[in-house]
């Protein structure tokens, strides 16, 4: 009894520990029971802020050409973004939708839409109120990158989150 009574003790006095470093990084766990780890604070960087969402989330999602869904590879943009704004409960978000030039400006203003709403959708199946985050479309109204190669398209079909202020 006293080994067991003491061991708890131990077992406590390392889980404070644990929590008070200040150095280790910050984990959210997400629904489907995988870790995102967001990288610890930047210094000169201030939490909250739109640096901050950059450096330690990502805010940048890309797209294939035509398509609205989600790659893995924006899905786990998307994670770290969910996990950060849990971080930050009253920050709120723009999501904006993009889309290379190609097409005309009334579909891709839809397809920008579907984008931004796809994002939006993950973001809220990961446990962020759905009155945090707004979309908008900018279609091919604001590229990223000007030029008409695939390199270029490839970098304006994307998804942009912002802090809303």
């Amino acid at each position: 009894m006293k080994k067991t009574l003491k061991a708890l003790a131990m077992v406590s006095v390392l889980a404070l520990a644990a929590c008070a470093d200040n150095e280790a990084p910050e984990t959210e766990f997400v629904d489907d029971g995988s870790e995102v780890t967001i990288s610890e604070e930047i210094k000169g960087v201030v939490a909250g802020s739109q640096e901050d969402l950059n450096a330690r989330a990502g805010n940048t999602v890309y797209f294939a050409y035509d398509k609205a869904n989600l790659s893995p590879e924006a899905t786990k943009v998307l994670k770290k973004q969910a996990a950060w704004l849990k971080m930050f409960p009253k920050v709120n978000i723009i999501i904006e939708g993009n889309c290379d030039e190609r097409g005309t400006r009334k579909y891709n203003q839809a397809l920008g839409e579907k984008r931004a709403n796809a994002a939006k959708r993950f973001l809220i199946a990961q446990g962020i109120s759905a009155k945090r985050i707004t979309t908008v479309s900018y279609g091919k109204d604001k590229p990223a990158v000007l030029g008409n190669t695939e390199e270029a398209y490839a970098k304006n079909r994307r998804d942009v989150t912002i802090i809303a202020k």
